[in-house]
């Protein structure tokens, strides 16, 4: 992708989506900040998500999806990490650099637009964004499958498999990989899939096994919870094993990811007093 910087270095944007911010005199990460909430889609404290239409060049609307991060995102201990490092990290900036590494593992993801950041004289980030482009039509995985028969709902999980198979294989985990993270397209006979929320994934050095077995569990649950079947689940196993016969190492995986499962099923999501409203 190529990105043009703006605004002494606070904004960059895609080039091929330059035209639709100048069109909207978004040349600056303080107007896209002071952008209207329009249709929240999110909110959580400190982080909202909107969703907005802006015109574009010669005429139409396009829909796009503004993540916004504010000060109090952030507990003070976080605060105090990114002072240390004086590094200008944050998730706004996380999320746009694996969209850009996983989409190149051939894992579909949202058409990034622009992201920013403000960050203080240590370059410690006080307040930044993602917008990225919506994805007509999309619906969310664990909402899409409950419209499914049976053949089809065990033909989407496969897929979902496969991409999460191709995602760790590369040294990903994505830390909330819930069957609401992948999106569907309900275009005919191949529903496209798409990865999204990626602001948490990262390429761990450590405990590597630990978070993928919370991303499988994760998925595994979400997906229990959307009318999939044992069997269903099973059969995605295979396709995330790659077809491999079920060794000793891939037994005690399963049962490392279905201890996890019944985990969840004690508790309640962190946002949500209600698993339908995934994140």
């Amino acid at each position: 992708m190529e990105v043009e910087s703006l605004d002494g270095g606070r904004l960059f944007v895609s080039r091929q989506h330059l035209p639709l911010l100048q069109e909207n005199g978004l040349d600056t990460f303080s107007r896209v900040m002071a952008l209207p909430e329009g249709f929240l889609r999110r909110d959580f404290p400190g982080r909202r998500t909107s969703r907005l239409e802006l015109r574009r060049p010669g005429g139409g609307v396009q829909t796009v999806y503004l993540k916004r991060y504010f000060p109090e995102y952030l507990s003070g201990m976080s605060r105090r990490f990114r002072r240390l490092r004086g590094a200008s990290i944050d998730e706004a900036r996380d999320e746009w650099e694996a969209g850009i590494q996983i989409s190149a593992l051939g894992i579909p993801t949202l058409d990034m637009i622009a992201r920013g950041q403000d960050a203080s004289e240590t370059n410690a980030v006080r307040s930044s964004f993602i917008m990225t482009a919506e994805l007509a039509g999309a619906e969310e995985g664990h909402h899409y499958a409950k419209k499914l028969n049976r053949v089809e709902r065990r033909r989407l999980l496969r897929k979902v498999a496969e991409l999460t198979r191709r995602l760790h294989s590369a040294g990903w985990v994505h830390k909330d990989l819930y069957l609401g993270h992948y999106l569907v397209k309900p275009i005919p006979p191949d529903p496209p899939v798409f990865l999204i929320d990626l602001q948490r994934c990262a390429q761990p050095n450590c405990f590597v096994q630990r978070w993928r077995i919370k991303d499988l569990g994760a998925l595994a649950y979400s997906s229990l919870k959307a009318g999939l079947s044992a069997s269903d689940l099973a059969a995605a196993y295979r396709v995330y094993r790659a077809n491999r016969p079920l060794d000793a190492s891939s037994r005690h995986l399963a049962r490392q990811v279905l201890r996890r499962v019944s985990w969840l099923k004690t508790r309640t999501p962190k946002h949500d007093t209600d698993f339908e409203q995934l994140r």
